[in-house]
């Protein structure tokens, strides 16, 4: 309830309130603009009352970004090493970057300018990791950029997003801006629902090319052998699909989850969800039948897989996991090797890395799943009164029966630190039926064109946007979306043959609570 939309109680509570002070006898005379603000106060107060709303990013440390304790020396050095070479900028040639590529040439402060590393392909969503996850420490969800200590201090006020200026004109790169790529908007990745023959597509569109950059090293390269798509076009026709950056964080502790934990938490809340109409099924890889659990749709078996693909669809990056190109027009690949970012042993080999460092034989992409495996999950802030209450109202409203609160990760690890830890993800790692009003008609899987993964709730509390497709940055909104496709729902109801949502039925509980209830339940959220 907004406060600018008096409701027929607050207009009593004027009424009383205004007459009230009509009848106020005093010999002192109180000027009539006094009345009328003290009037005014007191409604705000009562539509207050009413309104629960998102707290919003709640203020203090992240609480996030930093290594998993009790990390043996090798593996915290591998960890800081992830970190640098996450923060790596893509230059598109071996030898035309600006430093040399690997080394901080004694500019690290300024080695996120400066390309220090080669592979950037022909097509690319981004030029660096953490341009995708940075908030709110590297590692996280849809990023922003960090003011330079050059620039006047009214320059980023807010978050902005370097989709739309930063990384389409890097090195003098003539990319046309999406209109869905807005300047505080959230980092988006493209996929097309449809191919032009009307077939499934589902697959991942690079939003810019190399064309106008200065370090192609391929004078050849121009706009008529990598034609730009029109993104705007497929837009208005409907035909797009967009998911926002997920956090790292946390995510080795989720990789050592087993199957059966994962699975003996389903069977404990059968009769529980079944009352509320919640299935949740699990979604597996086609070689070993294993439950896949990362990303929106939980598509991708494991972090390596999720860091192969993410080097090699948003940045290009050809890799021994995926060693062929998105895009293999030859004038715009010159000069690069192929794959670009391997294991090499030889301390010469100076194409991508400095190789005379042992920490550098590992490839990028390999290192940035080390990164991931070594993350620390998100640390929660402590409770208020009301988020008390409020995680409270998290299980009996039945949030908790897909965003489990707590698992286990298996006994034993190659890990010490990742073994028979508590993971306080929020997940049951399941796709669910999600209705109409968030289906993005992309299926993965068994996860169809409405079901997605239900999203890991630790680190929300500093999250700027939500959803898959990022499509609001209020907490609140983001809980009435769950709600899709029910016979009383006119506004979500029906659409493209998707069964109602899940959620449904929580989301009918939610809205029936006390409005003190719905506001301790975002607080505890904002809590985590």
């Amino acid at each position: 309830m907004m406060i600018s939309r008096i409701s027929v109680k607050s207009k009593k509570v004027w009424a009383r309130t205004r007459n009230g002070c009509a009848r106020f006898r005093s010999p002192v005379a109180i000027p009539r603009f006094i009345l009328q603000m003290t009037a005014l106060l007191l409604l705000v107060v009562a539509q207050v009352g009413f309104a629960q709303h998102d707290p919003g990013v709640r203020p203090g440390s992240p609480g996030a970004g930093g290594p998993l304790p009790g990390l043996t020396a090798n593996e915290l050095a591998m960890f800081r090493e992830g970190i640098k070479r996450a923060n790596q900028l893509e230059s598109v040639c071996d030898t035309c970057s600006d430093v040399t590529p690997g080394g901080d040439n004694g500019q690290a402060p300024l080695l996120q300018t400066l390309t220090n590393s080669s592979g950037l392909g022909a097509r690319f969503n981004a030029d660096q990791c953490t341009l995708c996850h940075a908030q709110p420490a590297i590692g996280g969800s849809t990023a922003f950029v960090v003011p330079n200590p050059q620039d006047p201090p009214s320059r980023f006020r807010k978050p902005e997003n370097p989709m739309f200026d930063l990384i389409p004109h890097r090195k003098g790169a003539t990319n046309h801006v999406p209109s869905f790529l807005t300047q505080f908007g959230p980092v988006r990745e493209v996929r097309f629902q449809r191919r032009p023959d009307g077939t499934p597509d589902g697959g991942v569109h690079q939003l810019f090319t190399i064309v106008g950059r200065s370090d192609t090293g391929s004078p050849g390269c121009n706009a008529s052998l990598l034609p730009p798509i029109d993104f705007d076009g497929e837009f208005r026709r409907g035909n797009l699909s967009f998911r926002i950056p997920t956090p790292l964080f946390g995510l080795g502790l989720i990789d050592e989850i087993q199957d059966l934990e994962i699975l003996a938490h389903h069977n404990a809340t059968a009769s529980q969800r079944a009352a509320l109409g919640i299935q949740g099924v699990p979604n597996r890889s086609g070689n070993d039948g294993t439950i896949t659990r990362f990303g929106w749709k939980a598509q991708n078996k494991s972090i390596t897989m999720f860091a192969g693909e993410a080097y090699n669809v948003e940045m290009g990056v050809t890799n021994e996991l995926f060693p062929q190109a998105t895009d293999e027009t030859p004038a715009c690949n010159q000069g690069k090797s192929e794959p670009n970012d391997i294991t090499r042993m030889d301390a010469n080999d100076l194409r991508n890395q400095a190789f005379n460092n042992p920490l550098h034989e590992v490839a990028d992409w390999l290192q940035f799943t080390l990164m991931m495996r070594f993350f620390d999950a998100p640390k929660p802030a402590p409770l208020s009164a009301s988020a008390t209450r409020g995680q409270q109202v998290f299980s009996t409203a039945g949030c908790a029966l897909c965003h489990t609160p707590q698992m286990v990760t298996a006994p034993q690890s190659e890990t010490d630190a990742l073994a028979g830890k508590q993971v306080n993800l929020f997940s049951d790692l399941l796709v669910h039926h999600m209705g109409p009003g968030l289906a993005d008609n992309v299926s993965q899987g068994v996860a169809q064109g409405d079901m997605f993964r239900s999203s890991p709730l630790w680190g929300v509390g500093q999250r700027i946007f939500f959803l898959h497709d990022g499509r609001t940055s209020d907490l609140l909104q983001a809980i009435l979306a769950h709600a899709s496709g029910g016979e009383n729902d006119d506004e979500n109801g029906g659409g493209n043959g998707f069964p109602p949502s899940e959620a449904n039925a929580v989301i009918a509980k939610f809205k029936q609570l006390p409005g003190s209830d719905q506001q301790a339940l975002l607080d505890f959220l904002r809590s985590l």
